[in-house]
């Protein structure tokens, strides 16, 4: 059977450390003016109405995690930009967990996407006018704004259809596999369930083989000493053994874990 493996993409960031400075109100107010036009610290003292020192440390914060960078001469201060493209998607429901978040490096040596690669050149160089010009990009963003919303929105019927699924799943456990699914010790009952619903949130993410560790990160969420984590792992693996017996779509092949419907 071919294994399909998931390239992992090292993150330029942490999901706790980009969850940290997304949660201060100061550092998103400097994120959206950055995103629109470069400021120096002094200018964003003023606009914020705080001290440059709290500015700066502020800055220090977003650069340190590779969110912005200083510009210009360094000598008068500069100013600050956006770095890297982020993006961050939160779903949390009663039967849904899912947070997936991207940083991008942006790298000056590439080419930058223009008109020509979306079709539109030749018809924006005929305007003649600035203003016109203007306004046929509007248009194009106001267009690209409502396809993105009907996106949102089939996105949404998407999850919905989604979390039904996975409580008939639950309502399944509960019902056909309590004998076998279930032990006796609620720590051992919640971790297989955990691991049972972890594998159906994102079915794509472990299709074929099923990477231990990767598992373990999503149940565990954190950081692990190495003998907490050996242990952890040990355990999934015992659980697993147990489900892979009466559930002919979950079973092992010299150590690898396979997931297969």
């Amino acid at each position: 059977m071919e294994i399909e493996r998931k390239n992992e993409i090292k993150q330029l960031i942490s999901l706790d450390n980009l969850l940290e400075i997304l949660g201060n109100p100061t550092r998103r107010i400097v994120l959206s003016k950055l995103a629109k036009v470069p400021h120096s610290a002094s200018e964003l003292s003023k606009i914020l109405g705080i001290s440059r020192q709290a500015v700066h440390s502020q800055l220090e914060i977003l650069s340190s995690n590779n969110v912005v960078e200083r510009i210009g001469d360094e000598k008068r201060g500069g100013k600050y930009r956006i770095k890297n493209n982020l993006s961050i998607r939160i779903d949390i429901t009663p039967d849904y967990y899912n947070i997936q978040y991207n940083m991008f490096q942006i790298d000056d040596d590439i080419k930058s996407i223009d008109l020509k690669d979306i079709g539109c050149s030749t018809k924006f160089e005929s305007i003649k006018t600035p203003d016109d010009k203007i306004r046929f990009l509007g248009q194009q963003i106001r267009d690209i704004e409502h396809n993105i919303r009907n996106l949102e929105v089939d996105r949404s019927k998407l999850l919905q259809n989604k979390e039904c699924f996975i409580v008939e799943l639950k309502n399944i456990i509960n019902k056909t596999y309590k004998q076998n699914f279930l032990k006796p010790k609620s720590e051992v009952e919640n971790l297989e369930r955990e691991i049972f619903y972890t594998l159906f949130y994102n079915p794509v993410q472990f299709r074929k083989r099923i990477s231990i560790d990767n598992l373990v990160d999503k149940l565990f969420f954190s950081d692990l000493d190495n003998f907490t984590r050996d242990s952890k792992i040990a355990n999934v693996r015992t659980l697993m053994k147990d489900m892979s017996s009466f559930m002919d779509f979950l079973w092992e092949d010299d150590d690898d874990w396979f997931f297969d419907f």
